[in-house]
Order: structure tokens, then C-alpha cells, then sequence
């Protein structure tokens, strides 16, 4: 049996879904489309990039804080910032949140989580002795507001989650979403922790709203991200946290005591890439094939009679299977060799809404998502399968 579900809340450790899912998905010859990662290799520019790397000091440590050339290419992407104060580079976003919440988070404080959450949020909180005030919005219609944050806020409230473009929504905040995120740090001193992995990747061309553009004092707010997702090099491990001189500090602590440094030559490969005059059109280039692949796959859902929508940030996509949606995944799985994740995964606690949901994770291949396509129509529309 293939055990999707999370355990409930105050069980014993398991080990994450993203580990249990690819492996059981490999056991079976699943096509994964449960976890977002890439089949296929990084774009020639940043094969490039890395093959242009030298042969000395380039291959030993970099400065913890990060190589100064890609602290450097990071700051003048997103500024204007300081690369020897305000930018920490980290062994992937997860490290960077992780040296980030160490820095906020002292026994008894409270955080904010908005929900559906990448699971490594909470976790982390509670491992600094922090308490978690979860926000669960059930659905992609649903939005956060003021009165929600009201709700869930305390005078002992640090901090609060968010992630713009989002993982699993497979959308932005919008305008009037990040005015109440940026209020309750501007008003109430609570720090942002944004997690922007996705940013560049707007199927929508709509433009990236950033933390650092809505909360001025940069001590309140920390812009997470990485080159995983937009250069499609999820091995490489080269993310960052951009925030404010003292909060860099207490982040920088951390961080030297829990990688170091990520590796030099992939720091390098990332600021030549940020620093190329063809990084637009690079980016232009993966978002427009990327959303050709979603598409596509979204219109075989619509044709199997599952609905689903086309995200505008991302490659996630959402789609309701009119079924516990645990169980379906578990049975396509196994039976039918396509590996997806229920929505309830991504929440503390049950939320109904969700419980038909299916998460699928395509930043595959076109013909690695004919592949599921195929499979899927074998299932659930057998007189349609070729």
C-alpha cells in the first residue's frame, strides 16, 4: 500500500511526502508528477555558465555570506541593496527560510503560516520552540484579508510565512492580499518572511510583486528565494535571504553553522547567469514552453472531465477530482502509474473544501507529460486511450 496521507497532528516523525512519494512513484514506474522536480536538464546558457567556471580558487570555499560576484549579481537584480549586508546565500530557499526562522524565533513566540503551506514551514517554527497560528485558505478562490491576520495575531506574534508565487495555488498574492501582509508588518512590527522561489516563473506575464517593494524598513521583511525553480537546477542548492543589516547578522550566524557555504562553482555559474544581457529572454524562453506544457496537460484534465485551471504563476496545477483525493492518488499510483499529490497534504488540519484536490508538478518534459496523459486516459477514459 502506498501511504500518501501525512500522519496527524502530534505523531511520531515520519519522513516527509516528498521523500515517500518519488520513492513509492519509482517502485511502481510512476511518471512523478508529485514533486516539483525537473526531468530534464538546466537550459545551454547555464550548462554554459558552469563550464565557464575556472580551475583554482574556484573550487574551494566561498566566503559563508556567499560569493561576492553572485551577493553582487543579487543585489543589482533586485535593488538598490548592500551584497555585504543585506544578502546572505544559502544552501537552497529551504536553508535560507531555515537560517531566517532561527533568527526571528525565540521559545513561546508566534508565527503566522498561511496555508496551503510547503510543509518545511511549520516544522522549523516549532523546532525554534515557536508556536504556529495557521491561516487556512481552502481554495483558489478564497483570499487573505486583514480580518484573517486580525484573527490569528497576538502581541507575542514575530512573524509571519507567506509564498508569492504560490506552492501549491499556482498564483500571487494579489495587490490587496500583499497590502494586508505589508500593513501588519508596517503597523505591528511583524516580520515578513517571503518566500519568492517562483518569481520569475509568471505563465500570466503579470509582473512580480516582491516583499522588498512593499515593506520600506528592510529589518521587517526577508525575500527568500533561489535559482532551483528558475533555472531548473534543483540539484544545485544556490538560494538566498535578502533582508535588512541586523537581521543579515542573525542569519548569517546560523547559516555558518549549518552548510557553510553552498558550493562555489554553482555560485559562480548562478551570478554569470543573473549577470548575462540574455537573462530575460532566457526566462522568456522557459516560461513560454513551460506554459505551452501546462496547458496542454491542463486541457487533457478538461477532457477527462476533471476540472482544472490553468495556473498564472509556476507549474503547478490544481485539479478536482470529484473524489477523496488521498485515495485517488494512492490508486493511480499503483494501478495506473501516475503519481500526483492531494491538496490536504499542504494543510495542519483538515479542510473540506480541499479534500477532492489533486496538486500535479509539471515541470516535466512534453513527452513525460504525454506519458501521464496517456495513462491517465487508459483509466478514466479507456475508450479514448490510444
Amino acid at each position: 500500500m502506498v501511504r500518501i496521507a501525512n500522519p496527524p497532528a502530534g505523531a511520531v516523525p515520519v519522513e516527509s511526502v516528498f521523500v515517500r512519494i518519488p520513492a513509492a512513484a519509482a517502485r511502481h514506474g510512476a511518471v512523478n508528477l508529485a514533486q516539483g522536480v525537473f526531468d530534464h536538464g538546466p537550459p545551454a546558457e547555464v550548462l554554459a555558465a558552469l563550464a565557464a567556471v575556472g580551475e583554482g580558487a574556484e573550487h574551494q570555499y566561498a566566503p559563508s555570506a556567499g560569493h561576492p560576484l553572485l551577493r553582487a549579481a543579487l543585489a543589482r537584480r533586485y535593488g538598490p541593496l548592500d551584497p555585504d549586508t543585506e544578502i546572505t546565500v544559502c544552501a537552497g530557499a529551504t536553508e535560507a527560510y531555515y537560517c531566517a526562522v532561527a533568527a526571528l524565533i525565540n521559545p513561546g513566540d508566534e508565527a503566522i503560516v498561511v496555508e496551503p503551506a510547503y510543509e518545511q514551514y511549520a516544522p522549523v517554527i516549532t523546532k525554534f520552540g515557536g508556536v504556529v497560528r495557521a491561516i487556512r485558505l481552502p481554495g483558489l478562490d478564497s483570499r487573505l484579508d486583514a480580518a484573517a491576520l486580525a484573527a490569528v495575531t497576538t502581541p507575542a506574534t514575530k512573524m509571519i510565512v507567506v509564498n508569492s508565487p504560490w506552492n501549491p495555488f499556482g498564483r500571487s498574492l494579489d495587490a490587496d492580499e500583499w497590502q494586508a501582509v505589508a500593513d501588519l508588518a508596517n503597523t505591528r512590527g511583524i516580520v515578513v518572511i517571503s518566500d519568492e522561489t517562483y518569481e520569475h516563473l509568471n505563465l500570466d506575464s503579470g509582473a512580480h510583486r516582491s516583499i522588498l517593494d512593499l515593506v520600506p524598513d528592510p529589518e521587517l521583511r526577508v525575500k527568500v528565494s533561489s535559482a532551483s525553480k528558475t533555472l531548473a537546477v534543483t540539484g544545485w542548492r544556490v538560494g538566498w535571504a535578502v533582508s535588512g543589516p541586523g537581521l543579515t547578522r542573525r542569519i548569517r550566524a546560523a547559516h555558518q553553522f549549518v552548510t557553510f557555504c553552498p558550493p562555489t562553482p554553482l555560485q559562480l555559474a548562478v551570478a554569470r547567469v543573473l549577470d548575462s544581457p540574455d537573462f530575460e529572454n532566457l526566462i522568456a524562453g522557459t516560461v513560454a514552453g513551460m506554459s505551452r506544457r501546462v496547458g496542454s496537460f491542463v486541457d487533457t484534465l478538461t477532457e477527462l472531465g476533471i476540472p482544472a485551471a490553468m495556473p498564472g504563476s509556476g507549474f503547478y496545477v490544481l485539479a478536482d477530482v470529484g473524489e477523496d483525493a488521498t485515495g485517488w492518488c494512492e490508486r493511480m499510483l499503483v494501478d495506473q502509474g501516475v503519481a500526483g499529490l492531494p491538496l490536504s497534504v499542504f494543510y495542519s488540519e483538515p479542510v473540506p473544501e480541499a479534500a477532492t484536490v489533486v496538486r500535479f508538478a509539471l515541470c516535466k518534459q512534453a513527452g513525460t507529460l504525454a506519458e501521464a496523459s496517456r495513462r491517465l486516459r487508459a483509466r478514466l477514459n479507456p475508450g479514448a486511450a490510444s
